[in-house]
């Protein structure tokens, strides 16, 4: 065998080294993409958790609405059943008395009513609930973010067919029969949201 025919050509090296470099190239591109996919999809699952555990805590406050009248703990206005304003309003937009919420103590006397309250704060949708109907100002509270990035909130409220922007409460506990919610967000997706409102005595 002749010295020539011993080994590679510089050129065929380079060829090789080439062919390696753009395989390698390739796979690390592939590889970062499905990185980038994979979390672009964890992202999106997790928002669609947040969505559920939001709608399943709103759907189950709107269908347990009782017509018992309450007042917030810092509003001296007489006790007024449920309550809604436009989405585009500071405060509580929405408020109402609930009832199914169970004393987990054995021989529990508590009361099985709360008050609910739902506000939008700071692109938030927030959820506040009193550990009894009647609230005081030092009577507990728990929040709950349920939804971010809201940009615009729209309300409104329908009994028998006619659609509301606002629902003013009253005494006698009049309520609407459906609450919808349309609600966009920063990264431009847009969301419809409708609840059956119930009524128990």
């Amino acid at each position: 065998m002749r010295q020539s025919e011993a080994g590679f050509t510089l050129i065929e090296t380079l060829v090789a080294l080439g062919v390696t470099a753009m395989l390698a190239t390739a796979g690390t591109l592939m590889m970062l993409q499905t990185l980038q996919a994979s979390r672009a999809i964890d992202a999106r699952m997790a928002d669609v958790r947040t969505l559920e555990a939001a709608n399943g805590l709103l759907r189950a406050d709107f269908s347990e609405m009782t017509v018992r009248p309450s007042a917030a703990p810092d509003d001296f206005t007489p006790a007024v059943g449920f309550s809604g304003r436009t989405g585009i309003e500071t405060g509580d937009l929405i408020s109402f008395v609930r009832s199914g919420w169970r004393d987990p103590r054995v021989g529990g006397d508590r009361s099985d009513l709360q008050r609910v309250a739902i506000r939008l704060e700071d692109g938030q949708l927030i959820r506040k609930a009193w550990l009894r109907p009647d609230p005081v100002p030092n009577t507990p509270v728990v929040e709950r973010v349920l939804l971010d990035g809201i940009s615009n909130l729209e309300i409104r409220y329908r009994q028998k067919g006619v659609w509301f922007d606002e629902w003013p409460a009253d005494a006698n506990g009049r309520h609407p029969d459906l609450v919808q919610l349309d609600l966009k967000f920063a990264d431009a997706d847009q969301l419809t949201l409708q609840y059956m409102v119930g009524a128990a005595p």
